[in-house]
């Protein structure tokens, strides 16, 4: 999986993968032009994602309609600087009985993106310097 991210002026990027684009920035108070969402946002959107799209086929496999779910994703600043805590996952799904919420909530699994939150995992960051292209004459 690859994420290629191209700087496009101030806070700005476009982030590509396969043939899709999504627009970062920061909001205008923090100094940007608020033309997408800051990748803190971006980042509870694939949690909340992952969690939406494995509930979405979990009741379309029971046969139970899927209309009207929400997932909403909060997270609190911790005490620590630029890190985020205490991740919260709702899921809304209308029309559901009292027995297929605990069937749902029972059948949730550890999927990609929540591992990669509550898992202990290796980053690392590097910097590499490209020769600039020459231009033919």
């Amino acid at each position: 999986m690859e994420v290629l991210l191209h700087a496009t002026g101030g806070a700005r990027f476009v982030a590509e993968s396969r043939h899709h684009r999504v627009v970062l920035d920061q909001p205008a108070e923090d100094g940007a032009t608020d033309h997408g969402m800051a990748p803190a946002e971006l980042l509870l959107s694939a949690l909340g994602g992952c969690v939406g799209q494995y509930v979405a086929q979990s009741l379309s496999l029971r046969g139970v309609s899927s209309k009207g779910l929400r997932i909403r994703v909060t997270a609190e600043p911790s005490p620590r600087p630029l890190r985020l805590q205490n991740f919260r996952v709702e899921v809304v799904a209308p029309g559901l009985n009292a027995r297929q919420m605990r069937a749902l909530e029972k059948s949730f699994p550890a999927g990609l993106v929540q591992n990669a939150l509550s898992l202990e995992n290796a980053l690392t960051i590097t910097v590499v310097a490209e020769k600039p292209t020459r231009r033919k004459r």
